[in-house]
Order: C-alpha cells, then structure tokens, then sequence
C-alpha cells in the first residue's frame, strides 16, 4: 500500500511538472508620437515677426535667423559648415537635411523648410532639380493645398504661394495660388511660377 501511495504521488509529482502555466504580460505601451505642433508654431511665429523688413539681408541668413530664435530646430551652424559645396547657404542647408534623411516631397506641414532651384541666373546654368537656390518656410496651408510660405525676395521678407494642383497658372479662381519667384518675359511666365522652381 506505501508503495501504491508512493507510486501515485510520484505520478502526481511527474505530471504537475508537464502543466501548463499560463502566462499573462501586458503588451509594452508603444512611444507616443511627439507632438511637434507648439515647436511648428513657434517657428512660424518667429519668421512673421519678420515680415516686411529686411532681417537676415537674404533667404538662407532670415531662415538661420528664425532657425537661432527657434533654438535650432533645423540645424546648428557648427553642424552645417561640412555641408558648403560653393557660398549658397540654401544648399548647404538641404544637404545637411538630406544627408539627415529628413527632406520629404510629400505634403508640407506648418513650420517645414521649403526649397527652390535655379532661382539665380549665377547658378542656373546646371538646371537641375537638385541645384538649390532659394529656401523659405511655409507658414499656412490652406484646404485647397495652397501652401503660404515666407521668404526673403525682393530685398525683404514676404509671403509667396503654391499650389501644385495648379502648377502653370499664378490665379485660380480668383485666388492666387502661385507666385512668380523671379521677372521673366511675357511667353514663358509660367516657367518662373513657383512650382516650376521647387
């Protein structure tokens, strides 16, 4: 009988040890996605501040200057000095964000970069895509994808348009939806619209 006892116990013993235990874990909680709505805001408050005067002299030094008030968002000028392929700033800088894997051609966001080539004749004789020239940031967006974005042109800092839903007309509408980046004669304006230079 001891040893029936002890049999059965040994079994008992042998198969507690092939159940399964159940374990519970709850899933890790995935990072929250970082809200960059007040830094885009900021960067946009900072460039309006601007506009209409002079400050920063040309495009690339009035979007450094809105770069330094935003703390930097886009780069430090210690990190863009490696990026100078000639004295175009506006160069420098999209390489550096290229480089950075941080330039997109999806739709833009308050507060983004936004570049232009062969927007001076000194540099046009490449007429590539990727001949930067000129550099602005969008400020507004509107439902019709008109993108608003300040620039510094014509000796200041103004608000320009695009709208690539529309690439080869400046009104639509009644509205304009892209602005001329630079003179040009009366049968091929549609080449210095907005969208046919970003």
């Amino acid at each position: 009988m001891k040893q029936y006892l002890f049999a059965l116990c040994s079994c008992l013993f042998l198969l507690s040890g092939c159940a399964q235990k159940e374990f519970t874990q709850n899933a890790p909680e995935l990072p929250q996605a970082k809200d960059d709505a007040p830094k885009r805001q900021e960067i946009v408050t900072n460039a309006l501040k601007h506009q209409g005067k002079k400050d920063g002299l040309d495009c690339s030094g009035f979007v450094s200057l809105v770069n330094k008030e935003s703390t930097e968002p886009f780069f430090t000028p210690a990190e863009l000095n490696g990026y100078f392929e000639d004295t175009r700033r506006s160069l420098a800088i999209y390489n550096l964000l290229e480089t950075q894997k941080r330039t997109y051609q999806d739709k833009p966001r308050v507060g983004d970069l936004i570049f232009f080539a062969n927007t001076v004749k000194k540099y046009s004789k490449s007429k590539s895509d990727d001949n930067i020239t000129h550099i602005g940031i969008v400020t507004q967006i509107d439902p019709d994808e008109t993108v608003y974005f300040i620039h510094h042109t014509k000796g200041k800092n103004l608000i320009s348009q695009m709208n690539l839903n529309y690439p080869t007309v400046a009104m639509y509408n009644n509205k304009v939806v892209n602005s001329y980046m630079e003179k040009c004669s009366k049968d091929e304006n549609h080449k210095m619209l907005s969208t046919c230079i970003f």
